[in-house]
């Protein structure tokens, strides 16, 4: 989406190569076994840029102890990793990356065989230059583990589960946010997986080409103040955007609608100091919001705030046995809990310690201390280097964990010192993480993709469909599925982040999530979950998908969430909140 009046460039727009050129000479067609077309991305298309290239891949410490593994393409040499932003297309032989500095390419390559040879080497190199270890079967092990080294090469067992009956209706059929019109979005451009048997499709953002984004164009405006940095949605009353030491109050609507409510409550604790939060949850229906500001050295004390008074009443020490226990980030109970009015209980994390603590007074007696301490009900302090750096509840509680290595543990509702199952890490670290009301989806965010784990395994003993939360979770679990931008999107967003990825907010059993929203600079990036989910299935063989729609801003962008459901029944609103403090509801 573009505010009127303004530019951004065009993004998620579909893309396919040119035809092919035939071969001129036997010389060039006997190169072809491991080459192909290059074509490189300008003004909005892909023109060929040399008609036959063989893609090189060497070894600058060729020999040393540390790999740092060059793609060579024509004239363009760049390091191997995550930021060339490498997605491939098997069925086209086509493979897209970003070399940094330079611009966007495709190789389509001449034949299946040069397709596939080229991605071995390309995955072999990329493991190499991220672990620091030889592409040998002994070092996948140490990394990923015995049972995962298939699994984290994009491999499904072939016992693994793909678990979609929860879905009643094609992809074609599926239910998408208000005012999204054959598959755009308000104020976007649908993006496709890239394939060379379909013509483009070239739009821009600009408002006169897309009339039904209005909403989603037209800001709710708070008064200036500092960074938005949150946006807290109520499935009550109210929702809550965070900025600075200060909570924006909006009033929710019928028909999935915000409105501002013309109130701020300005955040200090007991001795007047202003409390900046990065974290924090909505609790006791919804009346208050716990925050900790783990960025501002108050990682060991926790504020509640009573939103119908407008001041934080209580503020806790986090301690076990006299001893501080700082905390990183806390998060609610359940996906519902916070709707709940006698739910006193919530989890905290830090480094390598995940907690439960109850914010009852010891023996439910007010304690006359300046800094009541909160109750230290259950938990565990794990090994050091664990580096835990996110978390996610199911509707049950069972617990999501994201760490700085990657790593994703899953514990289940009855125990928090050991971890169901374990996911190793693909490289990069985990700065956000989701999981879906039943527990049977994971939803990580990393700076270059989204990972998406299906939890479901069938139980080894009973026959019947379980989930990773329940039971160990062995190597017949599905392979991570990665939800990307395309390389020429990556390049618009100017290498920016993907931060903050989650499901469409689900608080019942029985209903479904249908979409996936996450941020990246001035963009806002939709998934179809629906159509993740059976694109992506087993037989498909795709492990890479990279269709989405964009709404695009022009500030940076500090929220991207959803309205309840409760207020917009089967349809489904965006809510997009800026650090300028405007938020965009597509409800009106």
């Amino acid at each position: 989406c573009v505010s009127h009046g303004h530019h951004l460039p065009t993004m998620g727009q579909k893309v396919s190569l040119p035809d092919p050129a035939p071969l001129s000479t036997p010389g060039e067609q006997n190169k072809t076994a491991t080459g192909g077309q290059l074509f490189k991305f300008e003004d909005d298309a892909y023109k060929l840029f040399h008609p036959n290239v063989t893609p090189e891949l060497y070894d600058e410490n060729d020999g040393g102890e540390k790999p740092n593994w060059i793609l060579d393409v024509h004239e363009t040499s760049f390091p191997v990793s995550e930021q060339c932003r490498m997605v491939s297309n098997n069925v086209s032989r086509r493979v897209d990356f970003l070399a940094p500095g330079v611009g966007v390419f495709a190789v389509r390559f001449q034949t299946q065989a040069g397709f596939a040879k080229f991605l071995d080497e390309y995955k072999d190199a990329l493991f190499e230059n991220t672990h620091q270890l030889r592409a040998t079967d002994e070092s996948r092990e140490k990394v990923f583990g015995v049972n995962f080294t298939a699994w984290a090469n994009g491999e499904d067992a072939v016992d693994t589960v793909w678990d979609t009956a929860d879905e009643d209706a094609a992809p074609n059929d599926a239910k998408t946010p208000t005012n999204f019109v054959d598959g755009k979005t308000p104020s976007g451009q649908k993006s496709a997986t890239h394939s060379d048997d379909v013509p483009d499709e070239t739009s821009d953002f600009d408002d006169d080409n897309d009339e039904s984004n209005d909403n989603l164009s037209t800001p709710i405006r708070t008064v200036s103040g500092d960074d938005a940095l949150d946006m807290k949605m109520g499935a009550l009353d109210n929702s809550f955007l965070i900025r600075g030491n200060a909570v924006d109050v909006f009033r929710n609507q019928a028909g999935g609608a915000l409105t501002n409510a013309d109130v701020r409550v300005q955040l200090k604790d007991f001795d007047g100091q202003k409390i900046t939060p990065t974290k924090g949850f909505l609790a006791n229906a919804e009346s208050s919001m716990f925050l900790l500001s783990p960025d501002a050295g108050r990682r060991d004390k926790l504020y509640q705030m009573d939103l119908e008074r407008g001041a934080i009443v209580s503020q806790w020490a986090c301690q076990k046995d006299g001893a501080d226990i700082p905390m990183s980030d806390v998060v609610a109970d359940t996906k519902s809990s916070q709707m709940e009015s006698n739910h006193h209980t919530f989890l905290g994390l830090d480094d390598n310690r995940l907690v439960r603590w109850d914010a009852r007074l010891r023996d439910g007696i007010a304690q006359e201390l300046a800094s009541p301490t909160l109750g230290y009900k259950d938990g565990h302090d794990f090994a050091r280097g664990t580096k835990f750096k996110c978390m996610a509840t199911t509707g049950d509680g069972c617990i999501a964990v994201g760490s700085e290595d990657g790593k994703i543990r899953l514990y289940g509702d009855s125990s928090m010192r050991q971890a169901k199952t374990s996911f190793p890490g693909l490289g990069s670290p985990i700065t956000s993480i989701d999981v879906t009301y039943d527990g049977k989806w994971i939803l990580a965010t990393t700076a270059t993709c989204l990972v998406l784990l299906h939890t479901v395994v069938q139980d080894g003993k009973t026959g019947e469909l379980t989930n990773g939360f329940k039971t160990k979770a062995g190597s017949s679990i599905a392979a991570p599925r990665l939800l990307k931008l395309k390389p020429e999107d990556a390049l618009r967003a100017k290498g920016a982040p993907l931060v903050k990825g989650k499901f469409t907010w689900v608080t019942e059993q029985g209903k479904q999530e249908r979409w996936i929203v996450a941020s990246c600079q001035n963009y806002s990036i939709l998934f179809n979950f629906r159509a993740v989910k059976l694109a992506t299935a087993p037989d498909e063989k795709l492990m890479t998908f990279t269709e989405y729609n964009v709404v695009g801003k022009n500030a940076a962008i500090a929220e991207s969430t959803f309205v309840h459901e409760k207020f917009t029944g089967d349809d489904t609103h965006l809510v997009i909140a800026t650090t300028k403090g405007d938020v965009f509801c597509a409800g009106g």
